[in-house]
């Protein structure tokens, strides 16, 4: 199969495949291919927000370390080789095809998601490529997501805890922490960051006491900010300055949490200095998290789509907002669209409400509706949205800020043709 008859394929599965209430699902995949997750090494990575970034961390230093280091992360931003990657590159187009073959060849395929099946083929990846640590994105929840079939990772991470597919996992805090914390396994070490509610942290410890693993928070007393921009912040902890590219408070939180599993991986005989991870994680720069897409007019592209997401979006523009705010807003169903135009609304001074980028949109009709009427709103195809917040911005000295879904943010981004 080509690279376009491949996708296309694995796109034929359904998302999430029929409900599970176990993984004998996905160890009926693995089983067949030999189990691969058996011959590796994971840091496993769950929680509401800030995944993908305490990836980003932790693997930036590993690879400077020189340690073969395999990423697994989910959704993709820009195409769908991103979510498997080795030392930082896509999985080619040739691997990904043969291996694609390798898995639904299995008789148990059929009844598999397309996060099963794109899981089986990144294990079988990093094993080809004799990976010697893999840093683990779960999909959804954790106690039931695919992912969790490993049974003994070095660290896990539970970041950012807050609501977001509570159809799912929960109508509250304690029910959704509890589906994160079924990541933590018997005697191996949870790192939790530190910017979780108390109840969070509760269901987190009381889980970890149960399985008879060490609990680490990293210490906030022993942090001092000590810049912050749209473009860098800078922060002490403990002895060592760090200066990060991605902007935001909850930024330095996911770069402590990695931070410190990159220090219980050394304890476990990884040699990754200090000094290695400084410089790493001052080159970590991920798309769609509050990114600068352009500078004159400054144009941002964030993919926060949960009530935390939007509010930390929400903290950064409140803290650098010198200019007005043009937003370009889209969310799809099934998101608390209410609760992020109510933050919205408190920084943005004219939106453009588009749906033309998912057939899972919200209608842009029903976002401008819940805006308040003293606030000016637009509804537009997202390709003028664009080129109307540009010619505005640079005719008010404003900002262009694109947000409500990661599908939109990917829309723009991808789209390298579109005049800015």
């Amino acid at each position: 199969m080509t690279i376009s008859e491949t996708i296309a394929y694995i796109q034929q599965f359904s998302k999430s495949g029929k409900p599970v209430r176990d993984l004998s699902r996905i160890q009926a995949l693995l089983k067949e291919l030999g189990n691969p997750q058996e011959q590796l090494q994971f840091v496993h990575v769950a929680g509401t927000n800030g995944k993908g970034s305490v990836v980003a961390y932790g693997s930036a230093a590993t690879i400077a370390a020189g340690i073969q280091t395999g990423q697994f992360t989910s959704p993709f931003v820009l195409h769908y080789q991103d979510r498997i990657q080795v030392n930082g590159q896509d999985i080619p187009d040739d691997r990904l095809c043969a291996l694609c073959e390798k898995v639904t060849a299995c008789h148990v395929s059929k009844d598999c998601s397309q996060f099963e099946i794109t899981f089986a083929i990144a294990l079988l990846y990093f094993l080809e490529q004799k990976c010697e640590l893999v840093f683990l994105e779960t999909g959804l929840g954790g106690l039931l997501d695919a992912t969790n079939v490993i049974s003994a990772p070095l660290v896990s991470i539970i970041t950012s805890v807050s609501f977001d597919h509570m159809a799912i996992l929960g109508n509250t805090l304690p029910e959704i922490a509890a589906q994160k914390a079924g990541i933590i396994k018997p005697h191996c070490p949870i790192v939790l960051s530190p910017d979780n509610a108390d109840v969070v942290t509760e269901v987190v410890k009381k889980t970890a006491e149960q399985k008879q693993s060490a609990v680490l928070i990293p210490d906030l007393q022993k942090l001092i900010i000590l810049e912050e921009t749209l473009s860098e912040t800078k922060f002490q902890y403990k002895e060592q300055i760090y200066t990060l590219h991605m902007t935001g408070k909850h930024q330095i939180y996911n770069a402590l949490s990695a931070l410190s599993a990159l220090h219980l991986l050394e304890e476990k005989g990884f040699s990754i200095p200090d000094a290695v991870i400084c410089t790493a994680f001052s080159t970590v720069q991920l798309p769609a998290r509050i990114q600068i897409l352009k500078q004159n007019p400054l144009v941002l592209v964030d993919g926060g789509h949960n009530a935390s997401g939007v509010a930390a979006l929400t903290a950064v523009l409140k803290q650098n907002k010198k200019h007005p705010v043009i937003g370009i807003l889209g969310m799809v169903k099934g998101k608390d669209y209410q609760t992020a135009v109510k933050e919205l609304s408190e920084v943005m001074d004219t939106v453009i409400c588009v749906d033309d980028f998912s057939p899972q949109s919200v209608p842009a009709e029903t976002l401008a509706s819940c805006f308040p009427k003293s606030l000016q709103t637009i509804i537009l195809p997202h390709h003028a949205a664009m080129s109307y917040a540009v010619k505005m911005a640079a005719e008010t000295n404003g900002c262009v800020v694109v947000s409500g879904s990661l599908y939109l943010s990917s829309a723009f981004l991808e789209q390298e043709s579109i005049q800015l």
